[in-house]
This record gives C-alpha cells, structure tokens and sequence, in this order.
C-alpha cells in the first residue's frame, strides 16, 4: 500500500511539474519562439535556394543532429549528412522555384519548436535536365547552444502531377 502510494504521490508531482511548466510560459513567449523559429527557417530557405553551403549547415546542431530520410534509412551523424549532401548538390546549377507551403511550427517549450511543411521544388541540374520534387518534412529545432538550430529532420516525397 506504501509503494502504491508513493507511485501515485509521484505521479501528481510530475504532472504538477508539467503543469506548472506549461502555465509558466506565456503566450507572449510562445509568439516569440514562433517567430525566431520562423526567420531561422526562412534564413535555411534562402540558403537552399542560393546554394550557400556554408550558411545551410550553419542551421544545423552539427553534434546533435539525426534525420529519417524519405527512403526509410535513418542518419545519426551530421558528417554522413554532409557526406550525401555535398555529392548531391554539386549537380545543381540552381532552383527555378522551390516554395515551402503549409508550414505549422508547434512550440514545445522555450528552447523547443517542431515545424512542419510541404514542399514543391523545381530545379535545373549542371546539365541542363529539370527535375521536379513535391514532398513534406518535420524539423525538430532547438535553441540549445543559443541559436535555433535544426537537430532533427525527417523528410516524405509525394508523387507529382506533371502533365
């Protein structure tokens, strides 16, 4: 009866904690978070579509990033990341369009925020081919060292309508 007692003492401390958590940040600081996740997000874009490599990876947390890749296969190092990113890239000579659409950033707390997104993306290869990609992704961004910072991407391709 002591053990079940105890058990049962713990669980409200822990979901006063929680609750005393959540009524401690405002919805002031919510928007806040919001809106530095968002401008980290649309600094991310831009990079994508200038093909700044150096200022793409600078969103990321490079010690604790991890990504589920639309093909299933899962990463758990930034420097394999780069590894498949860098060959990839260098066969893009630039995006004709590349939008970012129903975008929804959920906070969790002040250092926490979960965006998600739909993408549609045009870009024109080195050799001159055009290819088309539509998709969706969850970026997981943490503001651990200071800076928001993407630590998780998980990632989804959609069939195009191309007629």
């Amino acid at each position: 009866m002591i053990k079940i007692n105890c058990i049962a003492f713990l669980c409200l401390l822990t979901l006063a904690a929680c609750s005393a958590d959540k009524t401690s940040f405002t919805q002031e600081q919510e928007i806040q978070v919001t809106s530095e996740v968002n401008q980290a997000f649309l600094g991310l874009v831009e990079a994508s579509k200038t093909l700044d490599h150096a200022r793409y990876f600078s969103y990321f947390d490079t010690e604790k990033y991890t990504a589920l890749n639309e093909d299933g296969t899962v990463l758990h190092s930034f420097a394999v990341f780069q590894e498949i990113y860098m060959p990839q890239v260098a066969y893009v000579e630039r995006y004709n369009d590349l939008q970012f659409d129903n975008v929804k950033i959920d906070v969790i707390d002040k250092n926490t925020a979960v965006l998600v997104n739909e993408y549609t993306a045009e870009v024109v290869l080195t050799n001159g081919d055009i290819v088309k990609a539509a998709g969706a992704g969850t970026q997981v961004w943490s503001k651990r060292t200071g800076e928001w910072k993407l630590v998780n991407v998980s990632s989804s391709a959609k069939p195009l309508n191309i007629k």
